[in-house]
């Protein structure tokens, strides 16, 4: 895969997730993603390379610094 490809992709996720999140809101939009993705993968693997070792207030504000945008 090209990086054009890879920024094009990355941003039509980004694209889709702001457009989930505005029709949708925050809670209804991550339900409507775990509800995809259900049976595939391990999420608690994936939420743990996400958020690393941050803290629980780490990722608080986080989510809301991006809900502010």
């Amino acid at each position: 895969m090209s990086t054009t490809a890879a920024i094009d992709e990355d941003a039509l996720v980004h694209e889709g997730w702001e457009t989930l999140v505005q029709r949708l809101g925050l809670q209804k939009a991550t339900r409507f993603v775990v509800l995809l993705e259900r049976g595939r993968g391990d999420s608690v693997e994936e939420i743990s390379d996400y958020w690393g070792k941050s803290s629980l207030e780490e990722i608080h504000n986080e989510i809301v610094a991006w809900k502010a945008k």
